[in-house]
């Protein structure tokens, strides 16, 4: 199957309703086309990020994607000023870390709440041997039946998008294994960039990917671009006091602001490691793509995201409800 041109895509006629606040771009002293190269082994500041970042784990570790799951985790921290839930939870005693990853999420909340039972669960069983007391990790498939032994007071579930498929069955099946007054919480971001600004219109292949990555990803049938459609299915699923909130998550150095320009600059690194991770799979494996064009694709958007005069950003959703 052939790719598609490189030129804007006609969903951006039909682009996600406005997020709230503007994101003022700092002055880059005209020079707009130049690029950051902040590329994974290549750049300096992302040998910083992992040293400061990273430097907790007990054994080494140098698997890409696994850092990039904890760059995600500190991305999260920053943007909720170290906070690790936006759900109001009261001293919750059982809690369930969906899709857990490294586990690092996890990790935290059961040093953070030494009285309650952690479970993280995920596919693959990567996370560290040595975590705090309360905190367990199983290897689990949340698309499975579900079957704790006990309910839960609050379930965290974080980038989970792409991989549900059936979202209305999910939500169910978190409200069913809640005790009455519990939480669940999630927190995604949207498949779908944007800008505060007409710089998105040099943004032309990387709005060709995120195009590409949302077909593959509906086409394999866990689509990508979803959590602007959650609020209503976990109301419907019987959830009680939903709140959403959506703020943005910056793509590049650009913003003013201090702690969104530090957000930008783990974003872009994170951005640019997930388009390695994912893309030949989505694009070759699911839509045909042959491996040169993909690779082409991959490194031209890569280099938009890179680029300082690009204010490109992602709507990121905060979504919770309460079991009646």
């Amino acid at each position: 199957m052939a790719s598609p041109a490189a030129q804007p895509t006609a969903e951006r006629a039909e682009s996600p309703p406005d997020v709230p606040g503007v994101l003022e771009a700092e002055d880059d002293g005209g020079d707009t086309d130049s690029t950051i190269d902040l590329g994974e082994g290549s750049s300096s500041y992302m040998t910083s990020l992992k040293s400061s970042i990273f430097s907790y784990r007990y054994e080494p570790n140098d698997d890409e994607e696994q850092n990039r799951m904890d760059l995600v985790h500190h991305i999260y921290s920053l943007l909720l000023a170290g906070k690790l839930h936006t759900a109001p939870i009261d001293n919750p005693q059982r809690v369930l870390d969906l899709g857990t990853g490294t586990g690092i999420w996890a990790i935290d909340f059961a040093d953070e709440h030494p009285s309650a039972e952690v479970v993280g669960t995920d596919l693959s069983p990567i996370q560290p041997d040595w975590v705090p007391a309360n905190c367990v990790f199983e290897v689990d498939d949340f698309e499975d039946p579900w079957v704790y032994k006990k309910p839960f007071d609050y379930i965290h579930a974080r980038e989970l998008e792409g991989c549900i498929s059936n979202e209305q069955q999910f939500f169910d099946r978190a409200l069913e294994n809640l005790n009455s007054g519990g939480y669940l919480e999630l927190q995604a971001q949207r498949g779908f960039f944007m800008s505060d600004d007409d710089s998105i219109k040099k943004a032309v292949n990387a709005e060709v990917w995120a195009e590409a990555v949302r077909d593959s990803s509906n086409k394999f049938g866990k689509p990508i671009d979803c959590a602007m459609n959650w609020k209503e299915k976990v109301i419907k699923a019987g959830f009680v006091d939903v709140h959403e909130e959506v703020r943005k998550i910056p793509i590049g150095a650009w913003p003013k602001d201090p702690v969104l320009k530090e957000v930008g600059k783990c974003q872009v690194v994170q951005s640019c490691a997930a388009i390695d991770s994912y893309t030949p799979m989505l694009l070759e494996k699911v839509l045909g793509w042959g491996k040169e064009e993909t690779q082409v694709l991959m490194a031209k958007a890569k280099g938009e995201l890179r680029n300082p005069s690009i204010h490109l950003y992602l709507p990121v959703y905060f979504i919770w409800g309460k079991k009646p």
